[in-house]
């Protein structure tokens, strides 16, 4: 197969579309992927993976293909002969809608040919030029609401103008949804944080929900049961919903329809705030008349309990708009002095008056919250400092500590190193000289004298220069002197009477020690 083949007619079809504007990056698209594929071997429409998400873009050579039904390398144009038979025919069909456009424009008014040519397309290339400069100004994304087939055509064409002629910043693209019905949404989407996510909820949320007022009513008449009323009253319902969309269009306001629930559900949009619209009819409580079955069934068991009262439908309807919060709504119903229809102008402002109550409310909360979170930030500062300056003020205490017990230690091993010496000494002179004792008294001195040498804080691997002044105290070190403050974090503690005892104690003893009072008792002491 050649590139410049006939194209079949779903490639076509398909051809056009991505014409059109649609890069088949959407879950909608997935399955005319690999069709997009073979149009790429064809050189008609361009494929990139550019940072991560799947775009199909026409070229040239497409835009080419749908002006003219020809592939623009095939050998009959290229050498000057006729086309082939179905591409003469699209070419007969395009050659028929030039003229008939040409006709239109001319019984429309008086254009020179030079100019009837350029205009359009500069006119378009113009408006894709402020359509990016919008984008870039309403913070990247742009809404028409309900566009018609006409106006629809001609934001795709300046779509497809703003990406063909480079008008589309560095590292941004465009895309849009809603190109057959419904909101059309444009959006400038960063290469670098494509957001996926926020916009396929836009997408879908356009094709589940419209403001279009003939989609709006198909959707009703086509299922009324979201409307909550008997058959006898779905007309009567139907032509309050019109009634009240059109009022929301004189106000500035949209009655849209949510297609996505079980069944469509009307909801009233001022500005960006939705509110559900629910049309309820109200019923009657009326006397039971029992029917014949129950009355024979009431004669064979005499037990048997009828209901007092029978539920009728009324006629009247009651329609509920929801405010902020899931429990709260304004209700209006109809009643013996007017009906809802003539009270739809009212409704509206209350809506309004409603939704700008709720703002003022969410907006009072939302200072209440920043106020609890403020102080709530200030007592933990408080907090972490008063822990701070406890920390800081036990540091040297625990430093000193240390110090002492250090200290201690090894001024306790010396006075014993000492002491065991005397006690060898000793041993050594006063024994008695003989021979059969002196042996093992002389491995007794010796083994005495190297645990001496051993305990000694003046020689030997455990001297007292050996040990770091500034000594680094640990959590554990601090806790005698932070009261019940954590030592790893500004909290209180708990403690338990025994491991507070256990704290006074290790504290009492250091401040008391001097000199001249001996530790703990050494091993030979135990």
């Amino acid at each position: 197969m050649q590139r410049w083949d006939p194209l079949k007619e779903h490639q076509l079809l398909l051809l056009r579309r991505i014409g059109d504007g649609d890069d088949l990056s959407g879950p909608d698209g997935l399955d005319h992927r690999h069709s997009a594929r073979a149009l790429q071997t064809r050189r008609l429409v361009d494929i990139s993976r550019r940072g991560g998400v799947w775009r199909a873009q026409i070229t040239d050579a497409g835009r080419f293909y749908l002006d003219n039904g020809i592939h623009p390398d095939h050998p009959d144009r290229l050498l000057g002969g006729a086309a082939a038979p179905r591409q003469r025919a699209r070419l007969v069909n395009t050659t028929k809608r030039s003229e008939s456009a040409s006709a239109k424009s001319e019984a429309g008014g008086a254009v020179t040919a030079a100019g009837s040519a350029g205009t359009p397309a500069a006119a378009t290339v113009e408006q894709a030029r402020q359509l990016v400069e919008r984008l870039q100004a309403e913070g990247g994304t742009v809404r028409v609401e309900s566009p018609g087939s006409e106006e629809r055509a001609r934001w795709r064409r300046v779509i497809h103008a703003a990406k063909q002629h480079g008008l589309v910043p560095a590292g941004f693209h465009l895309k849009h949804t809603g190109r057959a019905a419904g909101d059309l949404i444009i959006r400038l989407s960063n290469d670098d944080d494509p957001d996926e996510t926020d916009w396929n909820r836009i997408r879908l949320n356009t094709r589940r929900v419209t403001t279009d007022p003939d989609l709006v009513f198909t959707a009703l008449a086509r299922n009324p049961a979201g409307l909550e009323v008997t058959e006898a009253s779905v007309p009567r319902a139907l032509d309050l919903i019109r009634g009240l969309a059109a009022e929301a269009r004189r106000r500035g306001h949209r009655v849209g329809v949510n297609t996505k629930t079980k069944n469509p559900s009307v909801y009233l949009q001022v500005d960006k705030t939705r509110r559900r619209v629910r049309l309820i009819e109200e019923y009657d409580e009326i006397p039971h008349v029992p029917t014949e079955q129950e009355a024979r069934q009431l004669r064979r068991n005499r037990w048997m309990v009828l209901p007092k009262t029978d539920r009728v439908a009324s006629g009247r309807l009651r329609m509920e708009i929801a405010r902020a919060g899931w429990d709260k709504k304004d209700t209006w119903a109809d009643d013996k002095r007017t009906t809802l229809e003539k009270r739809l102008p009212r409704i509206i402002r209350d809506v309004e008056a409603g939704i700008a109550a709720d703002e003022e409310a969410k907006q009072a909360a939302q200072r209440a919250h920043d106020e609890y979170v403020a102080e709530l930030n200030r007592r933990e500062a408080e907090e972490r400092r008063r822990w701070q300056a406890a920390i800081d003020e036990a540091r040297p205490q625990a430093v000193e500590l240390l110090r002492k017990k250090a200290f201690r230690r090894a001024y306790d091993s010396w006075i014993s190193a000492n002491e065991i010496r005397a006690f060898c000494d000793a041993l050594e002179h006063a024994a008695p000289d003989e021979l059969a004792d002196s042996g093992n008294r002389t491995r007794w001195i010796d083994w005495a004298r190297a645990a001496a040498d051993r305990l000694d804080p003046t020689q030997g691997e455990r001297t007292l220069a050996g040990i770091e002044f500034d000594i680094e105290p640990k959590p554990g070190d601090l806790r005698p002197f932070i009261g019940d403050w954590s030592p790893t974090e500004p909290r209180r503690e708990y403690r338990s009477e025994r491991d507070q005892q256990a704290i006074d104690n290790a504290r009492l003893q250091a401040d008391t020690w001097h000199h001249g009072m001996r530790g703990r008792a050494t091993w030979w002491r135990k």
